[in-house]
């Protein structure tokens, strides 16, 4: 079935997902960052977002949730292979003519450390042996906006959504952690992807997070976020607001970028504060240096 339809699609090519055309939970993210008119700018630009990090995170991946599919997608360079001579240029331009992700053999290395601290955690482990979906890709026109919208969870289980970040924010506190899962839209992501499976008949209780840290000791920081029913739905609230708002730009064709205008702005609460200080010692201190 070609990934036109609404519904849930095996075996789909990341790149396919990205070149549709609905709105991902990516989308959402932008448009509340502001300016609207930066939803469409990234959607024309997804392919300058890659990096390092994106590579590493996408073998990770493959690494733990298709790992059969590893040795398609990536090639590790052997160690201390340069590419300069004619020799090891023609094989690396055959390795991208393939279709194949260039690995370092100290990044793959690290790939293997971070995928074994991921099976390291049997709850994590035993929910992705569990799972209906894996790296599935959805489309579902969102019935109270008519929005049409996209979404691609790692896994699916019988009773939640899983996403599996790798990311630096799991070196932190549960505490730190949790502020910047909200403030990156990994909690939001999580409830777009519950909404679009109850669209689509697939409904699921919660969303669960797996955090994997990228440096050692990997296994020391692999962090296990669960949000239950009450969160979720709060966090749909939010979403369903953003989607009836790129709706509208959409159905103009109109998406406002900054304003032409000064803009007033109040200071911020920590500027208000002053610390009790000798304010005449200090003008003294001030005109006696």
């Amino acid at each position: 079935m070609a990934f036109d339809t609404d519904g849930i699609h095996a075996g789909v090519p990341f790149a396919e997902y990205l070149g549709h055309p609905a709105f991902s939970s990516s989308d959402l993210r932008t448009f509340r960052q502001g300016p609207p008119a930066m939803v469409p700018w990234k959607r024309e630009h997804r392919d300058q977002d890659a990096t390092d990090a994106t590579r590493l995170g996408s073998a990770a991946h493959c690494r733990i949730l298709t790992p059969n599919e590893f040795e398609q997608r990536f090639v590790v360079k052997p160690a201390g292979l340069e590419f300069r001579t004619k020799e090891a240029k023609d094989l690396r331009d055959g390795w991208l003519a393939a279709g194949l992700t260039i690995l370092s053999s100290a990044e793959d290395d690290q790939v293997r450390q971070i995928a074994k601290a991921f099976q390291a955690k049997a709850t994590a482990q035993q929910s992705l042996a569990a799972a209906t979906h894996v790296e599935a890709s959805m489309l579902w026109t969102c019935r109270r906006t008519g929005l049409p919208c996209k979404g691609r969870p790692d896994w699916v289980d019988g009773d939640a959504v899983y996403d599996l970040k790798l990311s630096v924010e799991a070196e932190k506190s549960l505490e730190q952690l949790r502020f910047r899962a909200h403030q990156n839209g990994w909690l939001n992501q999580l409830a777009h992807y519950r909404f679009g499976l109850g669209s689509l008949g697939h409904p699921v209780r919660v969303g669960r997070l797996v955090v994997v840290a990228p440096r050692s000791p990997q296994d020391l920081r692999v962090w296990l976020i669960e949000l239950n029913e009450d969160a979720m739905d709060h966090l749909e609230l939010a979403n369903e607001i953003t989607r009836k708002q790129i709706a509208e730009c959409h159905r103009r064709g109109h998406w406002p970028a900054t304003p032409d205008t000064w803009q007033q702005v109040e200071l911020p609460p920590s500027a208000v504060f002053v610390d009790e200080v000798d304010l005449e010692g200090a003008e003294e201190d001030l005109f006696h240096v």
